[in-house]
Protein backbone atom coordinates (compact mmCIF):
# COMPACT_ATOMS: atom_id res chain seq x y z
CA UNK A 1 0.00 0.00 0.00
CA UNK A 2 0.95 3.55 -0.58
CA UNK A 3 1.25 5.82 2.25
CA UNK A 4 1.90 9.01 0.18
CA UNK A 5 -1.17 10.20 -1.79
CA UNK A 6 -0.89 10.37 -5.27
CA UNK A 7 0.21 13.82 -6.12
CA UNK A 8 0.95 13.98 -9.93
CA UNK A 9 -1.24 12.82 -12.80
CA UNK A 10 -4.25 11.39 -10.23
CA UNK A 11 -6.95 13.69 -11.94
CA UNK A 12 -8.48 14.34 -8.39
CA UNK A 13 -8.84 18.14 -7.00
CA UNK A 14 -4.97 19.31 -5.58
CA UNK A 15 -6.89 21.07 -2.63
CA UNK A 16 -9.60 18.49 -1.92
CA UNK A 17 -9.06 15.59 0.79
CA UNK A 18 -10.44 12.01 0.15
CA UNK A 19 -13.27 10.76 2.49
CA UNK A 20 -10.61 8.31 3.96
CA UNK A 21 -8.21 11.24 4.59
CA UNK A 22 -11.37 13.58 6.38
CA UNK A 23 -12.62 10.81 8.30
CA UNK A 24 -8.93 9.83 9.50
CA UNK A 25 -7.97 13.39 10.30
CA UNK A 26 -11.67 13.76 12.02
CA UNK A 27 -11.00 9.99 14.31
CA UNK A 28 -7.48 10.89 14.95
CA UNK A 29 -8.45 14.41 16.22
CA UNK A 30 -11.49 12.89 18.27
CA UNK A 31 -9.43 10.39 19.58
CA UNK A 32 -6.45 12.68 21.06
CA UNK A 33 -6.77 13.56 25.07
CA UNK A 34 -4.66 16.37 24.27
CA UNK A 35 -6.38 17.60 21.46
CA UNK A 36 -9.73 17.54 23.79
CA UNK A 37 -8.29 18.70 26.70
CA UNK A 38 -6.55 21.88 24.99
CA UNK A 39 -9.88 22.85 23.30
CA UNK A 40 -8.22 22.49 19.87
CA UNK A 41 -10.64 22.50 17.20
CA UNK A 42 -9.95 22.10 13.58
CA UNK A 43 -10.76 25.52 10.97
CA UNK A 44 -9.61 24.03 8.06
CA UNK A 45 -7.66 21.45 6.29
CA UNK A 46 -6.47 21.62 2.45
CA UNK A 47 -4.32 18.97 0.85
CA UNK A 48 -0.48 19.89 2.58
CA UNK A 49 -1.88 22.52 4.67
CA UNK A 50 -3.95 22.72 8.28
CA UNK A 51 -5.65 25.54 10.10
CA UNK A 52 -6.20 24.88 13.83
CA UNK A 53 -7.44 27.22 16.50
CA UNK A 54 -7.04 26.82 20.18
CA UNK A 55 -9.86 28.67 22.27
CA UNK A 56 -8.06 31.05 25.13
CA UNK A 57 -8.86 29.91 28.58
CA UNK A 58 -7.35 31.23 31.64
CA UNK A 59 -6.05 27.43 32.89
CA UNK A 60 -3.33 27.64 30.05
CA UNK A 61 -1.72 30.95 31.52
CA UNK A 62 1.98 31.00 33.38
CA UNK A 63 2.08 33.02 36.16
CA UNK A 64 2.86 36.00 34.60
CA UNK A 65 -0.85 36.00 33.13
CA UNK A 66 0.65 35.30 29.51
CA UNK A 67 -0.02 31.91 27.50
CA UNK A 68 2.58 29.43 28.66
CA UNK A 69 4.97 28.53 25.69
CA UNK A 70 4.30 24.96 26.00
CA UNK A 71 0.98 25.29 24.83
CA UNK A 72 2.12 27.38 21.82
CA UNK A 73 4.32 23.91 21.20
CA UNK A 74 1.60 21.35 21.40
CA UNK A 75 -1.01 23.38 19.06
CA UNK A 76 1.94 24.00 16.72
CA UNK A 77 2.77 20.25 16.70
CA UNK A 78 -0.92 18.99 15.90
CA UNK A 79 -1.21 21.54 13.31
CA UNK A 80 1.76 20.51 11.84
CA UNK A 81 0.76 16.57 12.34
CA UNK A 82 -3.08 17.52 10.86
CA UNK A 83 -1.13 19.06 7.80
CA UNK A 84 1.03 16.06 6.97
CA UNK A 85 -2.35 13.91 7.52
CA UNK A 86 -3.98 15.80 4.95
CA UNK A 87 -1.14 14.04 2.14
CA UNK A 88 -1.09 10.88 3.41
CA UNK A 89 -3.58 8.27 1.58
CA UNK A 90 -5.41 6.78 5.47
CA UNK A 91 -4.35 8.75 8.43
CA UNK A 92 -5.32 5.71 10.38
CA UNK A 93 -2.77 3.12 9.13
CA UNK A 94 0.28 5.79 10.08
CA UNK A 95 1.71 7.12 13.12
CA UNK A 96 3.65 10.23 12.65
CA UNK A 97 5.57 11.16 16.00
CA UNK A 98 7.46 13.99 16.25
CA UNK A 99 11.15 13.38 15.99
CA UNK A 100 12.85 16.87 16.54
CA UNK A 101 10.70 20.36 16.50
CA UNK A 102 12.13 24.03 17.00
CA UNK A 103 9.82 27.20 17.74
CA UNK A 104 10.93 30.46 17.39
CA UNK A 105 8.93 32.75 19.93
CA UNK A 106 8.36 35.84 18.42
CA UNK A 107 6.39 37.82 20.78
CA UNK A 108 3.97 37.35 24.07
CA UNK A 109 0.48 35.65 23.93
CA UNK A 110 -1.29 37.53 26.03
CA UNK A 111 -4.67 36.22 26.04
CA UNK A 112 -7.46 35.62 23.06
CA UNK A 113 -7.66 32.79 20.83
CA UNK A 114 -4.57 31.11 19.12
CA UNK A 115 -4.47 29.76 15.11
CA UNK A 116 -2.52 27.51 14.21
CA UNK A 117 -1.18 27.11 10.06
CA UNK A 118 0.89 23.80 9.37
CA UNK A 119 2.29 23.31 6.21
CA UNK A 120 3.93 20.40 4.86
CA UNK A 121 7.44 21.36 3.30
CA UNK A 122 8.72 17.90 2.38
CA UNK A 123 7.12 14.70 2.77
CA UNK A 124 9.16 11.02 1.86
CA UNK A 125 8.42 7.87 2.76
CA UNK A 126 9.50 7.86 6.01
CA UNK A 127 10.10 11.48 7.40
CA UNK A 128 8.48 14.42 6.59
CA UNK A 129 9.04 17.94 7.60
CA UNK A 130 6.32 20.64 8.02
CA UNK A 131 6.46 24.39 8.96
CA UNK A 132 3.95 26.08 11.07
CA UNK A 133 2.83 29.48 12.33
CA UNK A 134 0.74 30.50 15.79
CA UNK A 135 -0.72 33.87 15.48
CA UNK A 136 -3.47 35.12 17.60
CA UNK A 137 -7.25 35.38 16.30
CA UNK A 138 -6.43 39.33 14.53
CA UNK A 139 -3.23 38.11 12.70
CA UNK A 140 0.02 39.03 14.67
CA UNK A 141 2.47 36.70 14.51
CA UNK A 142 3.85 34.73 17.61
CA UNK A 143 5.63 31.98 16.67
CA UNK A 144 6.68 30.13 13.73
CA UNK A 145 9.10 26.77 13.50
CA UNK A 146 9.44 23.55 11.65
CA UNK A 147 8.74 20.30 12.47
CA UNK A 148 10.03 16.66 11.63
CA UNK A 149 7.96 13.94 11.92
CA UNK A 150 8.67 10.25 11.41
CA UNK A 151 5.21 8.01 9.14
CA UNK A 152 5.92 4.44 10.21
CA UNK A 153 2.78 1.94 9.05
CA UNK A 154 0.67 0.42 11.93
CA UNK A 155 -2.52 -0.81 12.37
CA UNK A 156 -5.64 1.44 12.58
CA UNK A 157 -6.38 -0.17 16.34
CA UNK A 158 -2.60 0.67 17.35
CA UNK A 159 -2.46 3.90 15.62
CA UNK A 160 -6.00 5.53 17.50
CA UNK A 161 -4.42 4.01 21.09
CA UNK A 162 -6.17 0.73 21.39
CA UNK A 163 -5.04 -2.57 21.64
CA UNK A 164 -5.23 -5.16 18.46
Amino acid sequence: MNILDEKEGSGRDQGKLTRLQENGIATRLANNPVVKFMSIGLREVTKGEATLILKYREELQNSMGLLQGGILGVLADVAGGVSLYSVLTDPLKVAIPTVEFKLNFLRPAKGGDLVARGKVVQCGRQIAICQVEVSSEDGLLLATGIFTYMIKQVNEAESIGQRA
